[in-house]
């Protein structure tokens, strides 16, 4: 069974050590697939691409990286710690 290509809002912190900074705008929208759950509860995603990589902020895009519930974007740093690295416009 193929599994079907979704899309998120992708917001990447203006400065990653500064959260009060905000978030970047995005103009495009990334496509996922839904490969998992982990434990915590997040939503594993694999990047497929950029919806519209005409409009996209110039950004070194995760691979792989996580959905929270609340609308975050996580990855999974080698300590096995989750980190925030964006927000979706469905927080």
């Amino acid at each position: 069974m193929a599994q079907r290509k979704k899309h998120t809002g992708f917001f990447p912190w203006n400065d990653p050590k500064d959260h009060a900074k905000g978030f970047k705008l995005n103009f495009s929208e990334v496509t996922y697939i839904e490969v998992g759950r982990t434990p915590e509860g997040y939503k594993q995603a694999q990047f497929v691409a950029l919806k519209n990589p005409e409009l996209a902020l110039q950004y070194d895009y995760p691979q792989s990286f996580y959905l929270s519930s609340e609308g975050l974007i996580l990855q999974k740093m080698p300590s096995g710690k989750f980190e925030v690295i964006a927000k979706t416009d469905n927080g």
